[in-house]
């Protein structure tokens, strides 16, 4: 574990006013104490984020890699229900780890990652003495309900390829809309909720109707219109 100041200092301020649009209206103190109670901390791909643990209903923000938020079924079967990749923030929506029935995600490292968090007292520290913060931590909540709340309709109610397509297409707006995106068979699998035969069928048969292209750990879009028109559906 490293204090952000471990950054190099130059970065501070740029940084944290990417993420943090209002970060010029704090006072110099407010600053000084949101950058001293932020941590970052190193994930190697496929390691685990135990962030309900140190950051419950606090503010996260990828420095670099990508993450994701994944629920397990007993069987095993994985399905993402958020992901965050580089210049990107979230917050950790504060769950109720005591009961038994209550289903909490697991947070992973999808590549290696730097990630920075600030905890929840922190964060409602910084909020009630600054309204521009409160604003930004209340949208930055609302977005991540919805987020959770896309996926769950895409869960219940879209065929495969149409929820591989939106997959397919968070990856190119991430990429900065590049049409050759990192993307496998298993992460596809696991981000929509079945299994790698059944995902590289799915893939093959967009292929074959010249949707896109696959290739080691890459996919190649070759018709972002036909992508569209299969998400939408």
């Amino acid at each position: 574990m490293s204090s952000i100041r471990s950054l190099a200092r130059a970065q501070l301020s740029h940084d944290l006013a990417r993420f943090f649009p209002f970060w010029y209206k704090l006072t110099p103190m407010q600053q000084r104490r949101l950058a001293d109670t932020c941590t970052v901390r190193k994930y190697h791909a496929g390691a685990d984020i135990l962030l309900h643990q140190i950051c419950n209903g606090g503010l996260l923000f990828v420095y670099e890699g990508a993450i994701r938020a994944y629920i397990i079924s007993p069987h095993g079967r994985e399905a993402t229900i958020c992901r965050r990749s580089k210049g990107e923030t979230g917050v950790v929506l504060p769950l109720n780890e005591h009961r038994a029935e209550n289903v909490i995600p697991v947070f992973q490292a999808e590549e290696d990652s730097l990630i920075a968090y600030i905890a929840k007292p922190d964060v409602y520290r910084a909020a009630l003495e600054n309204p521009e913060m409160l604003e930004f931590y209340t949208e930055a909540t609302a977005a991540c309900v919805q987020e959770i709340i896309n996926s769950f309709f895409s869960f219940a109610f879209l065929p495969l390829q149409s929820r591989v397509a939106r997959i397919l297409l968070e990856r190119v707006k991430a990429s900065g809309g590049g049409l050759t995106i990192s993307a496998t068979h298993e992460m596809l699998a696991s981000a929509t909720g079945t299994s790698r035969e059944v995902a590289t069928r799915t893939l093959g048969k967009m292929q074959a109707d010249g949707i896109l292209r696959t290739g080691r750990g890459q996919v190649e879009i070759l018709d972002l219109k036909k992508l569209e028109a299969l998400a939408s559906v």
